[in-house]
């Protein structure tokens, strides 16, 4: 499985071994990832250490019987032989399932393949040498930082072929590459380990942005915590805070999700502030989670999840976009909803022109928390814990320590005074900062 033509062939034989099982359907879809990894690490090596590469592929499997049973199955293989116990597995499951009257294939759409940008074309011609070059640099940068050390750097590439065939007569490939560096560094005065990432389609971009130099300057300003203010003040939250926050709570807009009564979120609910608007598109040129078709073989739609405050379109799969008589959203994933770039609407004013309004105001610069356990996508709750200055137009940023904000997304989303128009792009997310009023420490 060394090309695309043997990827497509895999699946479009595993869609022929379902039918001459006697299925009524199936859809396949096949994927190849090659990984390779740079690392260097402060506890196991002096040099970084190139992993030799890596190759898994897996299948996902789903068939339908003649009574709209469904039955799935997943996971890695090594050839046609794999695949095919897969198909049984499914069938297996499909004995079990009721029949569904929606059940069936995704209807054939058309497929937007041109100008994606999802293929780096320097990708054949990298070497060792160059990845190796991307921490390298990093770890040197952070050095050149007084009281700043490195922790960790890692390199990582992966080349995704997908391919997806159905019964239908439906076949679709795609190939793309992604680049990605992460960083850990620690302030020798404060203690406090900072990471991040930075993670693009082309390698220039993951090799040459400033991740190290960037990672030390923002953990050497979190040093002398000063007492906050006692009044309550307006919240300026940094573009990365937001993506984190609108990555997180992206699943409650699976319509599954929100029938089932397991989202906060119900169709047309004002849930923020006039000025909140959200879009999901998976066709951002260049985009890291732009792709030309999910795992049922459907292009995506531009999704307003919120415009102007309320919940607008939500995700929906195949069989519940056939009950409603409308089209698939296109954003089907293994286990769920494979979300797609996602851009919130810029403001008109820069941070310069906005604080002078706002007196004295706290900044949310980065967020400590990891996991799922500060965010509730049932109940709405939110718990955000990061990183804290406080300061006034005309004044230096002062740091206050790491502080705790209790919301919900629906009162953090209402309390959005203003957004300004220092858009950013961190990972898929597309973001500016926020002007935020009602919020408080606990």
């Amino acid at each position: 499985m060394k090309d695309q033509t043997n990827t497509l062939d895999l699946a479009k034989e595993a869609v022929n071994h379902g039918l001459e099982r006697g299925l009524s359907a199936i859809e396949v879809h096949v994927g190849q990832a090659i990984h390779r990894e740079v690392e260097w690490s402060e506890a196991s090596s002096v040099d970084v250490v190139t992993a030799p590469p890596k190759e898994t592929v897996t299948a996902d499997i789903r068939i339908y019987s003649s009574i709209g049973q469904v039955g799935t199955a997943s996971g890695s293989i090594g050839g046609l032989a794999a695949v095919e116990r897969l198909v049984q597995k499914a069938i297996d499951a499909a004995t079990a399932a009721p029949g569904n009257p929606h059940a069936g294939p995704a209807d054939q759409y058309e497929q937007s393949s041109i100008g994606l940008g999802l293929l780096d074309h320097r990708y054949e011609t990298l070497d060792d040498g160059q990845r190796e070059d991307a921490v390298n640099e990093n770890l040197e940068d952070v050095r050149s930082f007084s009281g700043v050390e490195p922790k960790l750097f890692k390199y990582s590439e992966i080349l995704h072929r997908r391919a997806f065939s159905s019964s239908t007569g439906l076949n679709r490939f795609e190939e793309a590459s992604r680049f990605r560096l992460d960083g850990v560094v620690c302030s020798a005065n404060s203690g406090i380990e900072l990471s991040a990432s930075v993670e693009s389609r082309l390698f220039a971009d993951a090799a040459s942005l400033p991740l190290g130099a960037d990672l030390a300057q923002q953990v050497s300003r979190y040093t002398d915590p000063q007492a906050p203010p006692a009044e309550a003040c307006p919240i300026v939250i940094e573009p990365r805070v937001i993506a984190r926050i609108m990555s997180a709570v992206v699943p409650a807009f699976d319509r599954r999700a929100v029938e089932a009564g397991v989202s906060f979120l119900s169709p047309g609910r004002q849930v923020g502030s006039d000025k909140l608007h959200l879009i999901d598109d998976g066709l951002v040129p260049g985009g890291l989670e732009t792709r030309s078709f999910d795992f049922r073989g459907v292009p995506s739609l531009d999704i307003p999840l919120i415009r102007e405050g309320a919940v607008g379109a939500l995700y929906q799969s195949p069989e519940l976009a056939r009950a409603r008589d409308g089209r698939p959203s296109g954003h089907e994933g293994r286990g769920g909803i494979w979300p797609g770039n996602l851009v919130l609407r810029a403001g008109t004013r820069s941070r310069n022109m906005v604080a002078p309004e706002l007196g004295r105001y706290l900044i949310l610069d980065d967020l400590t928390v990891s996991g799922r356990g500060w965010f509730n996508l049932k109940s709405g709750k939110l718990k955000l814990t990061g990183h804290m200055f406080s300061t006034a137009a005309g004044s230096d940023p002062l740091y206050i320590g790491v502080h705790s904000i209790s919301t919900s997304f629906i009162d953090l989303w209402s309390g959005i005074r203003e957004v300004m128009n220092d858009q950013k792009r961190f990972g898929s997310v597309d973001v500016s900062s926020w002007v935020v009023e009602g919020l408080s420490l606990s």
